[in-house]
């Protein structure tokens, strides 16, 4: 998979877990290159790091002259989510948080992600910091990280060998 579809399939699934608790807010990527403004309650999301797990494997199912070869690694991201809320709506920003950590550690979400071919491991703590927004107020960033894990592939062209000549020579 690529990042762009385990990140769509994660909002997707994200948004549509939220609303069927009845929060429908935007959840967006954190690391978009345009700056579209900024909602009054929104969820933001981005990868912190990604690193591989285990060897890179290796399958061919050769035919004709090609190999058919495949390789691919299980990768494991951290993903960070953080809440936003300007505290005029029914939600504060940790609200959001915690709630969103709660579906991200449901059944229904993990189990969605993985017919989609993302695994997700468990959410942890709920990070609350505080910084000075654009008013000049101090505002709540609460957040916290999440595994998911994924395969990459890349297929290279691998020629089949159809005919080994073994030549012994003498020193």
């Amino acid at each position: 998979m690529t990042d762009n579809e385990v990140y769509i399939t994660l909002r997707r699934q994200l948004m549509k877990q939220l609303a069927e608790y009845g929060v429908a807010v935007p959840v967006v990527a954190g690391y978009q290159s345009n700056k579209e403004g900024r909602e009054n309650q929104f969820i933001m999301f981005f990868p912190v790091d990604e690193s591989a797990h285990g060897w890179q494997g290796r399958s061919y199912s050769p035919n004709t002259d090609h190999a058919h070869h495949v390789e691919r690694q299980i990768v494991e991201k951290t993903i960070q989510l953080q809440g936003f809320s300007d505290e005029q709506g029914d939600h504060t920003a940790l609200d959001l948080t915690s709630l969103a950590r709660m579906v991200v550690n449901s059944l229904p979400f993990v189990e969605a992600m993985r017919k989609s071919g993302v695994g997700v491991q468990r959410a942890g703590t709920i990070r609350t910091p505080f910084f000075i927004n654009d008013h000049g107020d101090y505002e709540m960033n609460p957040s916290f990280d999440f595994k998911i894990t994924h395969n990459r592939f890349i297929n290279p062209i691998t020629p089949v060998v159809h005919t080994l000549i073994q030549e012994i020579k003498q020193i």
